[in-house]
């Protein structure tokens, strides 16, 4: 989820400096590197992605692309799905459609393939489908025709 996160001008849709993203993104790196070879090391730097994320939202404030960020590295499914709600209305508060779309994204996964709800799943499909109309993007178009099969096969 971490490179999707930087734009072209050195920052997150929400205001983050690539420099200091890119602190997220390298132990981002070094979670999925580690976890097939040494989950210990793995969660070590996962408990450091998310200090770097507390230290990111003192200096930023409750930034989408932060509190999405950490739904991604928390344990429990309820906080993740805390977590990636708090982001979504942050980013409609800041009128952030980039990450509106990719939490979105993010919501219609989760209610499909990780906690499945029919209902929640159709209704992150419907609004992710909304934000691809105001900004494209070709992978989550084939995710979310992917997403409408599944729904429509009556699973969840």
């Amino acid at each position: 989820m971490c490179d999707a996160w930087t734009d072209g001008l050195g920052m997150t849709p929400d205001g983050i400096s690539s420099k200091d993203w890119a602190r997220v993104h390298e132990l981002a790196v070094d979670v999925a590197n580690l976890f097939d070879d040494d989950e210990g090391a793995s969660n070590e730097a996962a408990r450091q992605l998310l200090e770097v994320l507390d230290e990111l939202q003192h200096k930023y404030g409750p930034l989408p692309s932060i509190l999405s960020t950490r739904a991604d590295y928390v344990v429990a499914s309820a906080d993740r799905e805390y977590w990636l709600l708090a982001a979504h209305e942050e980013a409609i508060r800041r009128d952030d459609i980039k990450n509106q779309r990719l939490i979105a994204h993010s919501l219609a996964a989760y209610y499909i393939e990780e906690e499945p709800s029919a209902e929640e799943g159709q209704k992150w499909l419907d609004r992710l489908g909304q934000l691809l109309q105001l900004l494209p993007d070709d992978h989550e178009a084939q995710d979310v025709a992917r997403w409408r099969g599944i729904l429509e096969r009556g699973r969840p």
